[in-house]
């Protein structure tokens, strides 16, 4: 009898306690023709059959995967522990992104931006604020900083304005506060919104991308950082419209960002380091070669996917295509980490949990591509994801795999 109580204790003690997916295993979802699949270290299943799926995110523990189906119409959230899926909206769905300390799911349908509370079965989603242009969570997910869509006026763009909104703020205007406002439209700045907003290590910097419009953007947008007080604010160079090109250093107030304006990126685009505590600029690139997507090793290292440069007047059968390199941030110096085939790039690099690296490797000749890996403690690559959807609607490869990185 005593072990029978034990036994049923020990269940209800398991089932009350807090869903967490924090395992050892690498764990991706991504987009097959066939659907959505989940990877787990070497096992994989298809947990959503829709042809038609894209955009999925794992939430901050990764319990969570949210996914946008019905062509932007339905999104819907899959519990990975209890294997159920549950639709939480029915419209326009863009830009979903979780809390990075709760099961909270925000997204925008048009100019609103909308939040549920997954850890309450019963829970409906909530309007948090009207006239939203882009926005990224607070770190502490009490709330959120949230930019504004410029309007065209008789005397030209209205400025670009940010804001802090709680996340309770359900459309109550006087729950929101200004953090700053952007420069006017000039000779040298023009912007009209932002991109998301990424936050450096003590949470006081955030950095983001100032976009013109969209003819104009394609060319040459301003990145910039802001302090959370809006006391501070400074540009820091130019690049193209690529949220994946700039990150901050894991355990250090450095920003590594892709330098360069024109609208190729196959050329003038160099991997550069700007120190937030010295202001001092840093060019990590190598002549000869652009530079694109990358990821942070360690506050050492940073591999980066690097090609040789080539213009319009190269033919198609001449460009280069790139690889991935590991770059000294110490000193610059670079290393070729790997060889694709011919026809073949290897792009969109991430650090998985447990310190490996894995990568996307496309080919002109496939409507598909595999995703790779290279373990630590290895230097052989292997296949890790095969026959993963390339974008389609979008250029991202956000829109068709997220590779869990205990956000």
């Amino acid at each position: 009898m005593r072990c029978i109580l034990f036994l049923l204790s020990f269940v209800l003690i398991m089932i009350n306690q807090p869903q967490s997916a924090e395992a050892a295993d690498d764990k991706a979802a991504f987009v097959r023709k066939d659907g959505l699949w989940l990877k787990e270290g070497e096992m994989e299943r298809r947990i959503v059959q829709e042809p038609n799926v894209s955009h999925p995110r794992f939430s901050s523990n990764g319990t969570y995967i949210s996914y946008v189906s019905g062509n932007h119409k339905e999104l819907w959230v899959y519990n990975r522990v209890t294997r159920l899926k549950r639709k939480v909206f029915d419209g326009d769905v863009s830009l979903t992104r979780w809390s990075p300390v709760e099961s909270k799911l925000a997204w925008k349908s048009g100019s609103v931006l909308n939040v549920i509370d997954l850890s309450k079965p019963s829970s409906s989603f909530q309007n948090v604020i009207l006239g939203a242009g882009n926005y990224s969570w607070a770190p502490d997910g009490k709330g959120f900083v949230v930019s504004s869509s410029a309007n065209l006026e008789p005397d030209g763009w209205s400025p670009v304005r940010l804001f802090y909104v709680p996340v309770n703020a359900n459309g109550d205007l006087k729950k929101v506060q200004n953090i700053t406002t952007l420069p006017k439209m000039s000779q040298t700045f023009f912007a009209i919104g932002t991109t998301e907003f990424k936050w450096g290590l003590d949470d006081q910097w955030f950095a983001f991308i100032a976009c013109p419009t969209a003819s104009m953007s394609a060319d040459s947008n301003t990145l910039m950082v802001v302090s959370l007080d809006g006391s501070r604010k400074k540009i820091i160079g130019n690049m193209l419209d690529q949220p994946n090109w700039f990150h901050w250093s894991p355990n250090k107030k450095k920003l590594a960002f892709i330098k360069g304006i024109g609208r190729l990126t196959s050329e003038n685009k160099r991997l550069t380091l700007w120190d937030a505590k010295s202001g001092k600029e840093t060019n990590l690139g190598f002549d000869g070669y652009a530079d694109g997507d990358f990821t942070w090793r360690s506050d050492k290292e940073i591999v980066v996917s690097r090609q040789i440069e080539w213009g319009w007047d190269v033919p198609v059968d001449k460009r280069s295509k790139p690889f991935l390199a590991s770059v000294n941030v110490g000193d610059g110096s670079a290393k070729k980490l790997t060889k694709p085939g011919l026809f073949e790039a290897d792009v969109y690099p991430k650090t998985l949990v447990s310190g490996d690296l894995a990568w996307v490797r496309t080919s002109i000749h496939a409507a598909e591509a595999k995703v790779m890996i290279k373990t630590a403690s290895s230097q052989k690559e292997k296949v890790w994801i095969e026959k993963l959807r390339t974008p389609q609607d979008c250029s991202s490869w956000a829109c068709m795999i997220d590779i869990y990185q205990a956000r």
